[in-house]
């Protein structure tokens, strides 16, 4: 079978997004207070969460706008594959935008974008930040399942299928 080519920027922001996610998800929840005694108190533990979170949303776009422009089409699969593998990447790209924007509208408060830039709230209802806040809270737990889906399904294709898909995005192995 042949490889999937990736383009080096595909590889980079695949990386990077993995990398802001684990960190991101890390800082409120995993290490809380670690990164408090680190970073200096709650309030910018949640600069840090949101600042990253809107990274994550520029990367998704960056990412959205390579898949589009990349030139050598990925191998033949079966037709169910390919749905699901549809499914799966719109899925994970639609979740990697609606966080993001979710976490920045449910917000009531300004915040400091890398300490550099003030930004928001925006002028919503009660309403709107409460679908916002359920959109962030149920689509966190929705993109947990997808990435473990989507590891899984890497290493289902390097172990069982052994053809060279996660190959094709790991950087060292190429």
């Amino acid at each position: 079978m042949t490889r999937p080519r990736f383009t080096r920027l595909q590889i980079a922001c695949h990386w990077l997004t993995a990398a802001l996610i684990l960190l991101i998800v890390a800082l409120p929840y995993g290490s809380e207070a670690f990164f408090e005694a680190l970073l200096g108190g709650k309030g910018n533990v949640f600069t840090l969460h949101k600042s990253l979170g809107v990274l994550v949303l520029l990367l998704t776009v960056l990412r959205l706008f390579a898949r589009r422009r990349a030139v050598e089409p990925l191998p033949a699969k079966p037709p169910l594959e390919r749905c699901m593998v549809a499914a799966g990447h719109g899925l994970l790209y639609l979740l990697l935008l609606a966080l993001p924007l979710s976490g920045l509208l449910f917000g009531s408060r300004p915040f400091s974008l890398f300490w550099l830039v003030e930004v928001g709230p925006l002028p919503l209802s009660s309403d709107v930040r409460g679908l916002a806040k359920d959109v962030h809270i149920l689509g966190q737990y929705l993109l947990f399942a997808m990435l473990i889906g989507h590891a899984g399904a890497a290493l289902w294709h390097h172990y069982v299928r052994r053809d060279d898909t996660l190959k094709g995005m790991l950087p060292l192995l190429r």
